[in-house]
């Protein structure tokens, strides 16, 4: 019953918004769980939905006001999932709906959605991208002020040519030779150019000179800039005493604190020297018209930032929603301004304020004459009322399956059959002869009313205002059914069920054949259990043309599976690979059944002289497969020691090794060198012999091939393994808690023997 409930909703909500992705909705209430309901509010509200559609809706197929409540609440939740791959993490989500008690939802915790709202201006500070030092390779401004510290370059050129490179001492001055020191400390760039002329004019005469061949012209520009301590505090990010370059402005070293902080203003930021306030910067002037705060500091400045004084909330009707602070005597005509001004769909001839009064808030709208002379309160929301979109005068829309979708003027479209033939008429996914019409007057007296496409009265049923049709289309049916292609294509797939499929198709979808397709033998197998026969699959063999045509006209059914065979006797190439001591390893074909170890030997291997015959090995899933290679070689293919080979063997050829290595519970692991085979023990007591821990009995050697020969006894005696060049001895570790006797065996052997000796004395 829930599905058909989600369903219907899906149908209404298509019809009545028709330019949205009626598949996207429907796929996400194709389940009927409460979490795959909230993931189809979540869909629907991103796609631009409103919660009265929503509600009429519901009203529509019965919804009682308690069920119209609970979809209200729900529908201002937080949603706590974000994607259809989220729903298995919400199985315990329980359905609701028709209970008049409140909606529960027991296995997540639904808070509301509280976005916070960001300051005008803060996204400066935390962009990443800009950083707190100046662009210095930029003209010099020529308001900047000198001051000690500063690298400057004098370029003269014209009559005489020279260049000097000088720094401002800590008294102010620079010097030059046989003129005393020049003052240029607090001085502009243009202030210090002529001072300079002045002075260097005792020296370069042309200075002052208008004869263009005895003139000469100077040039001041900053070549360094000093280091500056400012200090920063109040409301910012991170107070605190920073040293920049002096070439920076209030904007960089308020980026290097981070910038105002929430309560920070953005208004009247504060340049304080020498204890007097020398600027006031008003951040907004660069924000919202650009202009730059092109004031310079100087060492031991100090920047206040004092907190807002009024801050206002932009709710709706703007082009930006954020939060604005306001001086004192600025009016909404001066809040639109800054704010961008409003948006497309806002109603502009009045404005609504939300205010805080001394106990209570009050809402008041400020009519648009008087937009210059209102000003703003600490906390206001403000907000433009926005016309909806459905609010659209004089039309009928029609959607579903026809061609054209969307709106269309009343005054042509008087009844239903001149709106079908303004969309074109209908499409070719049209399901059924039934059509919706849906009628809302603005909200009042809504209704649906079935119509009969094929009826002749009830196409001239006369259209009203906003009166919206929806015809019915195949998409709208849900399929949960699949055709599967499998065998010789290059993707194998289950695709979904489409009435019309046909078998070039589903070989188009699953990329094309391979090239060992064999096209005269695809097979249909199609499961017929449901005719009650013994026979409950149907084969059906067809042939394709070079051009995939079907020598059978084949309709596809849902659950069909379609095989595309490979050629009679074909059998895949099979290859084994050569590694190690060989003339020429690589990668062998497997050219035919029961092709061995012997055959690889004999046709593709030609051994190195410094290739351990014996050490061969083959290397298969990870596994070792020991071949004894003289016995092989000399025996022949019928020898034990043959294998048969299969497709991704490795051949390993090890190299001679004429070393033995000792490992395990013996006195001193080592290495030695053999030329000819020894004992085990004669190995092992070549370093020193076993411990008292060691486990003679199963000392064990393991070969270069990976074989394993372990100690055998024969009465009292031990029988160590040959060793040969190349292997590995290995002596196991005695387990020391197996060879003590707990407490609970001790009592088991005391109660068995005194059994023995009570049954002992009763013979």
């Amino acid at each position: 019953m829930f599905k058909r409930l989600v369903f219907i909703i899906i149908l209404f909500f298509s019809f009545n918004s028709y330019g949205q992705d009626i598949n996207e909705l429907r796929k996400k209430a194709s389940n009927s769980s409460d979490s795959e309901l909230i993931v189809f509010i979540k869909k629907a509200k991103d796609q631009g939905l409103s919660l009265m559609d929503a509600e009429k809706q519901l009203i529509l197929i019965g919804g009682k006001a308690q069920e119209i409540k609970k979809l209200r609440d729900l529908w201002n939740k937080k949603l706590p999932i974000s994607s259809s791959t989220d729903l298995v993490n919400y199985k315990e989500i329980q359905s609701k709906f028709g209970d008049t008690e409140a909606f529960v939802v027991d296995s997540i915790d639904i808070k509301d959605e509280v976005e916070e709202l960001k300051r005008f201006g803060s996204d400066f500070f935390k962009n990443k991208n800009i950083t707190e030092a100046p662009q210095l390779f930029v003209a010099t401004p020529s308001d900047y002020r000198l001051g000690p510290g500063d690298e400057l370059i004098i370029n003269l050129f014209g009559a005489s040519e020279n260049t000097y490179s000088v720094q401002i001492s800590r008294n102010g001055n620079v010097k030059f030779d046989k003129l005393a020191p020049i003052y240029l400390s607090g001085l502009s760039i243009r202030s210090a150019t002529k001072r300079l002329k002045s002075r260097l004019s005792k020296i370069y005469t042309g200075l002052n000179s208008s004869n263009s061949i005895e003139k000469v012209d100077l040039e001041l520009s900053l070549q360094k800039a000093r280091t500056i301590v400012i200090n920063i505090t109040g409301q910012v990010e991170a107070p605190g005493t920073y040293t920049i370059s002096g070439f920076s402005s209030v904007l960089n070293a308020l980026y290097a604190a981070g910038g105002p902080n929430e309560v920070g203003t953005y208004r009247d930021v504060k340049v304080i020297r020498s204890g007097k306030i020398v600027y006031n910067v008003d951040l907004y002037d660069y924000f919202a018209n650009g202009i730059y705060p092109n004031i310079y500091l100087r060492d031991q400045d100090v920047i206040l930032v004092k907190p807002y004084q009024i801050q206002t909330e932009l709710v709706s009707g703007f082009k930006q929603l954020s939060l604005f602070e306001m001086k004192e005597n600025e009016t909404v005509t001066d809040l639109i301004n800054l704010s961008g001004g409003l948006s497309s769909n806002a109603f502009k001839s009045a404005i609504f304020i939300e205010r805080f009064n001394d106990f209570s808030k009050s809402v008041f709208e400020v009519d648009s004459n008087d937009f210059s002379n209102s000003v703003f309160v600490d906390g206001d929301k403000v907000s433009f009322k926005e016309i909806k979109e459905e609010n659209i005068s004089g039309v009928v829309k029609i959607g579903g399956a026809v061609n054209l979708e969307g709106n269309f003027q009343l005054d042509n479209n008087k009844n239903v059959k001149e709106l079908i033939n303004s969309a074109k008429g209908f499409s070719k996914d049209k399901l059924g002869k039934n059509a919706i019409l849906y009628r809302n007057d603005r909200g009042l007296n809504n209704e649906s009313v079935s119509l009969n496409i094929e009826n002749n009265s009830d196409l001239l049923t006369t259209l009203n205002e906003n009166d919206s049709l929806y015809i019915p289309s195949t998409k709208d049916i849900l399929f949960d059914q699949f055709i599967e292609i499998k065998g010789e294509v290059n993707f194998p797939k289950e695709i979904d069920f489409r009435y019309g499929l046909t078998i070039t198709d589903l070989i188009i979808f699953s990329g094309g054949l391979t090239p060992y397709a064999n096209k005269k033998d695809i097979r249909i197998f199609r499961n017929t259990s449901i005719n009650g026969n013994d026979e409950v699959t149907e084969e059906i063999i067809i042939e394709l043309d070079d051009n995939l045509i079907p020598n059978q006209n084949i309709v596809l059914q849902p659950d069909d599976i379609v095989t595309v065979n490979t050629f009679p006797y074909r059998i895949e190439n099979k290859f084994y690979s050569v590694v190690g001591e060989v003339a020429l390893p690589g990668l062998y074909s497997i050219k035919r059944k029961n092709y061995s170890v012997y055959d690889a030997i004999k046709e593709n291997i030609e051994f190195l002289n410094s290739a351990s015959v014996d050490g061969i090995s083959i290397v298969r899933d990870s596994i070792r497969i020991p071949v004894s290679g003289n016995k092989l070689i000399s025996q022949g293919s019928k020898s034990k020691y043959n294998f048969e080979l299969v497709s991704g063997d490795e051949i390993n050829i090890p190299a001679k090794n004429n070393t033995v290595t000792i490992s395990g519970e013996v006195q001193q692991e080592g290495i030695i060198n053999i030329d000819k085979p020894i004992s085990a023990k004669i190995a092992i007591q070549s370093v020193g012999g076993f411990t008292n821990k060691s486990v003679k009995k199963e000392v064990y050697v393991e070969y270069q091939n990976g074989l394993r020969k372990v100690t055998r006894g024969f009465l009292f005696f031990k029988l160590y393994p040959r060793v040969f060049p190349g292997s590995k001895v290995v002596v196991p570790e005695r387990d020391e808690n197996r060879d003590k006797t707990s407490v609970g065996e001790i009592v088991g052997y005391t109660t068995s023997l005194v059994s023995i000796i009570a049954l002992i004395k009763s013979l």
